[in-house]
């Protein structure tokens, strides 16, 4: 299986527990409104539930979110995106917290937000398409 967006468009980052900052992809109105379910306050919610467990393995947000990923033994590939250089030496550092996600922390996290694969409800690829094509 490939994973996309493990940060949830950075809503799993932490960035948005204080509002949207300026400049992010929640503080333009046409992304916004085109955001994929769950509701952002949702992801928001979600992501300061999850930062005693990243706080607990010693990884940031967004490490935690994307070696939870690679933990998946089902899992394959995990697609990661930045906007920044810095922000992608950050991702790719997830890597060294992958065997930190015992199964009692993947317990602790499910617990929180358990997460099944599915079908988005709408195409978002077709608003990726409108933008660059």
């Amino acid at each position: 299986m490939t994973t996309w967006s493990p940060l949830a468009y950075g809503t799993l980052t932490g960035k948005y527990s204080n509002g949207k900052p300026d400049g992010s992809r929640f503080s333009n109105a046409a992304f916004a409104s085109r955001a994929i379910t769950p509701s952002y306050e949702e992801r928001v919610e979600v992501a300061d539930k999850l930062k005693p467990i990243a706080k607990e393995v010693g990884c940031s947000l967004p490490q935690l979110a994307t070696a939870w990923c690679m933990s998946n033994e089902h899992v394959s590939t995990v697609l990661v995106g930045a906007s920044r250089p810095e922000q992608l030496e950050e991702n790719l550092k997830a890597i060294e917290f992958v065997d930190k996600i015992t199964p009692e922390v993947k317990a602790k996290i499910d617990a929180i937000y358990s997460v099944a694969p599915s079908v988005p409800e709408i195409d978002t690829a077709a608003f990726m398409r409108k933008r660059f094509l």
